[in-house]
């Protein structure tokens, strides 16, 4: 083939090409500025609830501190009430957003995905284009054959088609690199996403419990002042008499080990076992608190309940149609109930046996166990005979 021809030919192949890359390098561009996180609705929305959450904080803060009355006890509950449904509408706000980014990033990695495959494509196809010229047109022939003028002007172009290549190749990398961030960025959403949902099936129980609180709390004291009070009075008697328990021996049990029966001392509704779970070491008994409980049902599925199937959770843990009862409005622990009413220990550990001071009262909490275990961890056992 003529050198002439030659030229013509690449000079029409580099047109063509450049034409596919500004192309192609458009349409990641706009997919680039097709994706908006938030929009300013959205965001505005988002800021008008939070205004109201914060509104209603500062209204429970006020009735916390208010006098502790069956009427101020129902305005909390309401108060309350309305809270939980601000932020269960705040997370379903956030969901909504959360779904729209994901559907747009995953549009978006497919485009990228498809021009960086077209890239690349048209990269392995100028890189041979350039083989070829570099083979059909070697120097030495220019040299012998052709002017010196045109030896270098194809020199000139053979140079520019490499720059071409070279900077199709950062071009290439900067286009992987970001899509490579876009999935990174999609599965981090997917998980902001299953946190949200979880989150969301908590407020809603949150709110079912509330509401019930009120409707039982509207039950028990018949809306009577005086019955309020002393059913506060009862549950302050509970607390104060696990606090004050004389301790009455100290052994060491095997998970399964029996430790009890689950009877009816201190103040309840029947029946039942108080199970709670605490950060406690032994050598820090004197520090418990009744208040710093952590969620147990982990930590019980994986070594064993304390009582035998089957078993029936009456009161679960944090708000529960009782926590008014409760001075911080959060019942600790679970309660559960069982045909067979025996207790056992979840695991190995030292057992502190405690007994009410007051047995023959039935005020306060009862026979109870702090079980101490080597990893750190102490189980409560609540209202025992």
């Amino acid at each position: 083939m003529p050198v002439s021809l030659a030229l013509k030919d690449t000079s029409n192949f580099d047109k063509l090409f450049l034409k596919i890359i500004k192309k192609t390098l458009f349409s990641l561009l706009f997919i680039s500025l097709l994706f908006t996180p938030i929009s300013v609705k959205s965001q505005e929305v988002l800021n008008d609830i939070q205004d109201q959450i914060n509104q209603y904080n500062q209204k429970l803060a006020e009735l916390s501190k208010a006098k502790d009355t069956l009427s101020n006890q129902i305005k909390y509950l309401d108060s309350q009430v309305a809270l939980t449904q601000l932020k269960i509408r705040q997370t379903q706000e956030t969901i909504v957003i959360l779904e729209k980014e994901i559907q747009e990033l995953s549009v978006r990695i497919d485009k990228l995905d498809q021009n960086l495959n077209h890239l690349s494509v048209v990269f392995i196809e100028n890189v041979n284009h350039n083989y070829k010229i570099h083979k059909k047109t070697p120097p030495l022939i220019y040299l012998l054959t052709q002017k010196l003028n045109k030896f270098v002007d194809e020199y000139k172009y053979l140079k520019t088609v490499q720059k071409n290549n070279q900077d199709l190749l950062i071009e290439l990398e900067t286009a992987r690199t970001n899509f490579d961030l876009q999935k990174q960025q999609k599965a981090q959403k997917q998980e902001e996403l299953e946190i949200l949902n979880q989150k969301l099936t908590q407020q809603q129980k949150d709110l079912s419990n509330q509401k019930a609180a009120k409707a039982n709390l509207l039950e028990t004291t018949k809306n009577d002042e005086k019955k309020y009070q002393q059913l506060k009075a009862a549950a302050e008697s509970e607390l104060k008499s696990l606090i004050n328990a004389r301790l009455d021996k100290v052994v060491e049990v095997k998970k399964g080990e029996l430790l009890g029966i689950m009877g009816n001392t201190g103040y309840s509704f029947g029946a039942h076992l108080h199970f709670g779970l605490y950060e406690l070491r032994e050598e820090n008994v004197a520090k418990w608190s009744y208040e710093n409980d952590i969620d147990p049902m982990g930590y019980i599925n994986q070594h064993r309940w304390p009582m035998d199937e089957p078993i029936r959770i009456t009161q679960g843990r944090g708000a529960t149609q009782y926590s008014y009862l409760y001075s911080d409005r959060f019942h600790h622990g679970i309660d559960m109930v069982s045909t067979n009413k025996l207790i056992y220990a979840v695991n190995d550990g030292v057992a502190y046996y405690y007994k009410d001071r007051y047995p023959n009262q039935k005020i306060g909490s009862g026979n109870h166990v702090k079980l101490f275990h080597a990893d750190g961890k102490m189980t409560l056992y609540l209202h025992m005979e």
